[in-house]
């Protein structure tokens, strides 16, 4: 085995921090996207683009439609994540940016059923996927390019990077939803719905300025130069790291659950379950990720210092002991203790969500990497996404929060066994070392 070509040490930090910010601005873009969209079905889209008699047949079609976005993750993760083991992770960043901000601004601009009739909904759901295509490999593209310009002492931090970038993305799309909530009803669902999307094609600006000035990875130019790039990365993906796929996939559907729960579906049960305004849940979601701007950085550190494996299991394990005891905060209706009961369940998620940045890179071969990070991400992001709609389906099943309960409880359970049965991955250094003879990293997990 070689030795790196270019030590993660003696990287330039101007360019690993303008590589850092690069990845920042492309991941608050995916999640401001999405959760704006997500905000919007649970306030407005029903009665927009799916009028119906029977409004909780209005709020299913439409979260039908943002589940479709997600159902297509894996498909566009797979292709352009091969791109990025192929033809460089910053080439794709910059697809994913685009689409993803073109879509957005576009669903601002978009008429209502009111206006065209079905060609509305059509219109939507064909901006969704668009979003949803280029939003397939961004996470994963940027968790690659942050672990590959990190240093080994630092990945856990550096790494959990995308996920900071979840939280302010969301923050954003909270607060401006959060500031449109003060409109008279009629107002809102005239014009007021449109202009989060329509701040998208700022961001995408703003996005492209940023990453069109970043360099490619070091490790994946490292790659070029050797003359070891892949040219079939998801097969040889499928025939070496298929135990860590499937163990990777798992291990993060509790964040991809976890996260439509705590982002989309308690805003819908808190207004149409619980009677209570929107202003409530909105703010609890705003202060969840306020501190995830605390918690996020704290657990990549934890996960330096003490090992993915017990910083990930704190997380999940958390979230488990902690799926019921949200609702009954929430049956209460005191708006104190709702916005508590946000902030507690979003601490468990956002301490998943920033370990598995780390954890995700260091269990692939540099040479597969990006197709590795994003198949396993975007394999349960089909769950991700019918999760408010399951969640819905559930509640109005049962009559009771029970079944959403078991839902939370059983999902994060099963991540948490996933990463039982995973290797311990922070003692291995799969990013910062070299390939030998086969191409594989000397860290990397047999």
């Amino acid at each position: 085995m070689t030795s790196s070509t270019s030590s993660p040490a003696r990287r330039p930090v101007r360019g690993r921090t303008r590589a850092i910010a690069s990845n920042l601005i492309g991941t608050v873009l995916e999640w401001y996207d999405f959760y704006i969209y997500g905000t919007a079905t649970s306030l407005a889209f029903g009665s927009l683009f799916f009028p119906s008699s029977n409004a909780l047949a209005g709020t299913l079609a439409a979260f039908a439609t943002y589940a479709i976005g997600f159902a297509l993750r894996p498909v566009a993760g797979v292709v352009l994540a091969r791109w990025g083991d192929t033809i460089g992770r910053k080439n794709v960043m910059v697809i994913c940016l685009v689409l993803m901000g073109l879509a957005t601004g576009c669903i601002g601009l978009l008429p209502t059923y009111s206006r065209v009739g079905a060609l509305a909904p059509i219109l939507l759901v064909l901006l969704r996927l668009l979003q949803s295509i280029g939003a397939g490999a961004e996470y994963g593209t940027a968790i690659t390019m942050s672990a590959e310009y990190s240093t080994e002492r630092r990945r856990g931090l550096l790494a959990s990077t995308p996920a900071f970038g979840v939280s302010l993305g969301i923050m954003l799309g909270t607060g401006v939803f959060t500031a449109l909530s003060g409109l008279p009803k009629q107002a809102f669902l005239a014009w007021g719905w449109r202009i989060p999307f329509l701040v998208g094609f700022v961001l995408v600006l703003v996005g492209l300025y940023i990453r069109l000035r970043v360099d490619e990875s070091p490790e994946f130019t490292r790659l070029k130069k050797a003359g070891t790039v892949t040219r079939s990365p998801i097969r040889e993906l499928l025939k070496s790291h298929r135990k860590h796929t499937v163990l990777a996939a798992l291990a993060r559907s509790t964040d991809a659950v976890g996260g439509q729960i705590l982002n989309v579906f308690v805003i819908s049960y808190c207004t149409s379950k619980l009677g209570m305004p929107a202003v409530t849940a909105l703010t609890g979601v705003t202060v969840a990720h306020l501190v995830g701007l605390v918690v996020i950085p704290l657990a990549g550190r934890a996960a330096d210092r003490w090992g993915r494996r017990p910083a990930f299991l704190t997380g999940l394990l958390f979230v488990a002991a902690f799926g019921f005891p949200f609702f009954w905060l929430l049956q209460t209706r005191n708006p104190a203790l709702v916005v508590s009961a946000v902030v507690l369940f979003g601490v468990g998620v956002e301490i998943a969500l920033s370990v598995s940045g780390a954890y995700l890179a260091e269990m692939f071969d540099p040479r597969v990497r990006n197709s590795g990070v994003s198949l396993a991400r975007s394999a349960s992001d089909p769950l991700a996404g019918f999760t408010p709609l399951i969640a819905t389906a559930l509640l109005a099943l049962t009559g009771s929060y029970w079944g959403v309960g078991v839902f939370i409880v059983a999902t994060a359970l099963v991540s948490a066994t996933a990463v039982f049965a995973s290797p311990e991955t922070g003692d291995r250094t799969p990013v910062a070392t070299g390939a030998g003879r086969s191409g594989k990293s000397a860290g990397a997990l047999p």
